[in-house]
């Protein structure tokens, strides 16, 4: 049989086909090539409240991290599914072999941006970091949640974590974007972590500038750069997304968000996160000293009529303690911080803080109380959060003064007594894991208690939560947790936030995570 592809033509027939067809083909690919190298770069410019702490921004440092591996820089061992389950990430597994030893195994062929191979010697290097003193990566606070006692590297990808004590929190830690694996930079890499794009440039407080890794272990990101502009200012945002200098707004102003889903316009985002608004009273000294003014203080902010001015009805829920509904399996269910004036007045007559002078104010202590509160630019929520509080508390007899000001600057000034109560917004889970927000907040000497709260009792069950390994034991120890909250109050919950964003309309593969630490992926895309 003859098989010969010239089967039916004649020899010199198809001699030419070929000749003409293979001419045409290389014809196509080289205008397709052309086409390609001649194509303006793919870049993605996304505003965000807040921008890089400096211009070369370790993500194991400070709150680097979040932006860090939004912007598809730095990865961690383990990562947080969009269920806020724990998943594989530059980890392939990870098994606990006693309640203080945690076995990881690494991903193989894994690059850095500079070209070399991930190892776990890597791994141990990069979390020696956070106790150097000095090191642009260095972190007590994450250190202390991890609380290491040792790192030991059993072969190429395998190493084996030891906890001073037992830490069931340990694997979700790992998840924070903080515990970012990082090789030591320098002057053409001067950050070098494992993620889907290149750290390029930052500008301290404005810009954020990565581009696409084409050795990506999880495949080649679709767009060839990312930039994340720092527009603090919502409605400035949304000007920007309007005249076209952004693609993508992340937190759109909610008012705003409002009127498009009313008009079904816009290409809108919205999911439920894990992000508390909250007042941090003063503690150890001032007016918030006091119980029933603390008390009285929570039982006179209306959270609905809060959440329906501030949010426009798209933003969040109303807080009945510091998880979310979203947070299932750790969430107290049975707590409320209702809304009550007439209790607030009875508190505060029992208590002796009385209006003497009839100017309207009550005093303490023979002062009025006129409390100073303060909050930050960013989160288009706080101001008119802080401003409606300030008319609430008024109705039960207590002034307020209020001003905004720098997050860290703000700490500084309740810690020093300069400012009564700082209303803030965190995420309560970003590790998926319920000890986070306590540990890092309310436990004694925690390096965000700024304001002096001290609860034996509370860091007892802490400590208890950190020592149990599971679920159905841990749940009745943070169940107790918020109900010793809910009653000290050293933080007063508001509400849950949803986080609402805006594109052009050409954005693609964008999600909003619950605990919104990712962003950039391979998948994020924009349409010709």
């Amino acid at each position: 049989m003859n098989t010969s592809p010239n089967k039916g033509f004649p020899r010199v027939f198809f001699s030419k086909f070929s000749k003409l067809s293979l001419i045409s083909a290389l014809s196509t690919l080289a205008a397709a090539s052309a086409s390609a190298e001649n194509r303006a770069p793919k870049e993605l410019v996304i505003a965000a409240p807040f921008g890089p702490k400096s211009s070369v921004p370790d993500p194991r440092a400070r709150q680097n991290g979040w932006l860090s591996n939004r912007a598809g820089v730095s990865e961690t061992l383990i990562g947080l599914g969009y269920d806020m389950s724990m998943q594989p990430r530059l980890a392939l597994s990870y098994e606990n072999l006693s309640q203080t030893q945690w076995k990881i195994a690494l991903r193989e062929g894994v690059k850095f941006h500079d070209g070399s191979v991930l190892t776990a010697a890597d791994v141990k290097d990069s979390f020696a970091k956070l106790d150097a003193e000095g090191h642009p990566a260095y972190n007590p606070r994450l250190s202390k949640l991890l609380g290491l006692k040792s790192i030991t590297v059993e072969d190429t990808h395998t190493l084996i974590f030891e906890t001073e004590t037992p830490n069931s929190a340990f694997l979700w830690t790992l998840t924070e974007p903080s515990a970012a694996v990082m090789k030591d930079g320098y002057d053409d890499y001067p950050l070098i972590g494992t993620g889907p794009f290149v750290f390029e440039k930052a500008v301290t407080e404005k810009t954020y500038v990565s581009r696409g890794f084409a050795d990506y272990w999880g495949g080649a990101p679709k767009l060839d750069r990312l930039v994340i502009d720092a527009i603090p200012d919502g409605a400035v945002a949304a000007l920007a997304l309007k005249s076209s200098d952004v693609h993508l707004v992340s937190n759109y102003p909610e008012a705003d968000f409002a009127k498009l889903e009313e008009d079904q316009a816009g290409q809108r985002f919205a999911a439920s996160t894990t992000r508390l608004f909250f007042y941090q009273p003063r503690m150890d000294g001032g007016p918030l000293a006091n119980d029933a003014l603390r008390q009285a203080v929570s039982l006179g902010l209306d959270r609905d009529t809060i959440v329906a001015a501030s949010l426009a009805g798209v933003g969040g829920d109303v807080a009945n303690s510091m998880f979310p509904a979203n947070m299932t399996s750790w969430v107290n269910p049975h707590l409320m911080l209702p809304y009550d004036p007439a209790q607030a007045k009875a508190l505060l007559d029992d208590a002796g803080i009385v209006d003497n002078d009839g100017n309207g104010i009550r005093e303490l202590d023979g002062a009025d109380v006129v409390l100073k509160l303060r909050t930050y630019e960013g989160r288009a929520a706080l101001r008119p959060t802080l401003e409606i509080s300030q008319a609430m508390l008024q109705q039960i007899g207590i002034g307020a003064e209020i001003s905004i000001g720098e997050f860290g600057a703000n700490n500084d000034a309740l810690a020093a007594g300069e400012i009564d109560m700082h209303l803030q917004a965190w995420g309560t889970a970003p590790q998926g894991d319920p000890d986070y927000f306590p540990s890092t907040l309310v436990a004694t000497g925690a390096s965000y208690n700024i304001a002096g709260y001290s609860n034996p009792d509370l860091d007892a069950l802490l400590e208890q939560g950190r020592s149990l390994f599971k679920t159905e034991e841990r749940q009745p120890i943070y169940a107790k947790v918020q109900d010793i909250v809910n009653q000290d109050l050293p933080i007063i919950p508001l509400f849950h936030k949803t986080q609402v964003s805006v594109g052009n309309g050409k954005v693609i593969g964008y999600q909003i995570h619950p605990a919104e630490t990712y962003l950039a992926s391979p998948e994020l895309d924009l349409a010709e």
